[in-house]
């Protein structure tokens, strides 16, 4: 089902991983990019922007397009990955050239 109303903005997700590595950043953004494909499919638009590890801080931060933090939730526990916070309207600026 559908939501109606409201308008999509993004969201910060987080999540705490020890010994966060480049396969297993690798690993979760494709199980949520799969989960976003899953539930946009079924009419509830969600996408993964971006994604930022910290390999230090053990933090990886993802930016989802969504009109719910419910929509982000459900997608992120659908992945087998729950956020251990989620932000709401946050703002971007991501270049993806250089000037």
């Amino acid at each position: 089902m559908a939501e109606t109303g409201a308008e999509p903005t993004c969201y910060l997700a987080e999540w705490y991983l020890p010994e966060l590595t480049e396969d297993s950043v690798d690993d979760l953004v494709a199980r949520l990019d799969a989960a976003a494909a899953v539930v946009t499919d079924e009419g509830t638009p969600i996408r993964l922007l971006v994604t930022l590890s910290v390999p230090t801080d053990e933090v990886l931060y993802g930016v989802f397009n969504a009109n719910s933090r419910d929509v982000v939730s459900r997608t992120c526990l659908a992945a087998g990955a729950p956020h251990q916070r989620l932000s709401d309207e946050i703002g971007t600026r991501i270049r993806l050239t250089h000037p």
